[in-house]
């Protein structure tokens, strides 16, 4: 578990990242955007490895945690639940000026296996939840012709955050409104599950 002077300087981390990105980012800026000397934060996150290590959990917290149980409550219908999970990670993408592909992008560029598996156990597990959710709002269709397994077919869903992460950062100010949003979502879902239909039920 995180220290509150951990917390504190993943905060104003993300910040900088927000502002100009992970190329720029160094201990020596996160430390003046802190107050405290290079050597202060080099305490608590001893490397540059370190401090992505805790911004990929960071990130595990804002993204995974919130749709998992979304996921769960089973109180709902399951087209729902996608809907919602998809709209999370949007709002995650534009509240932290796409930090999710940021982030993926500088992992993988260091070639650190322990940070690039971190990040896959993190989308393989959010794929996961959009798998499952997508089979039980399919009520049996997918996969039902044999064509394309569910996992490739969520690739479509996970397209949309994506583009948008993109497009948030190459056109600052030009994001769709949230009615578009909503209805791009709806599209994605039935391209990737068909139309509405009816759900399994346990």
């Amino acid at each position: 578990m995180s220290s509150p002077r951990q917390e504190e300087i993943l905060d104003r981390t993300l910040e900088l990242v927000r502002e100009s990105g992970l190329a720029g980012l160094t201990i020596r800026r996160i430390a003046q955007r802190v107050g405290f000397t290079e050597a202060a934060v080099y305490r608590h996150f001893p490397s540059k490895k370190a401090l992505l290590a805790a911004l990929v959990e960071r990130l595990h917290g804002m993204l995974l945690d919130p749709i998992r149980a979304l996921a769960a409550d089973r109180s709902r219908p399951a087209r729902e639940r996608l809907a919602d999970a998809l709209a999370h990670h949007q709002r995650v993408i534009l509240e932290t000026d796409s930090l999710p592909i940021l982030l993926l992008a500088e992992v993988v560029a260091t070639r650190d296996e322990e940070l690039v598996g971190a990040m896959r156990s993190l989308l393989k597990d959010y794929l996961g939840v959009l798998e499952g959710l997508a089979r039980e709002a399919g009520g049996g269709r997918v996969e039902a012709t044999g064509e394309l397994p569910a996992e490739a077919l969520v690739l479509l869903l996970l397209g949309l955050p994506a583009a948008l992460a993109i497009r948030h950062r190459l056109f600052p100010g030009q994001d769709p409104p949230a009615p578009v949003l909503a209805a791009l979502t709806r599209r994605a879902i039935a391209a990737a599950i068909g139309g509405e239909g009816k759900e399994t039920r346990r």
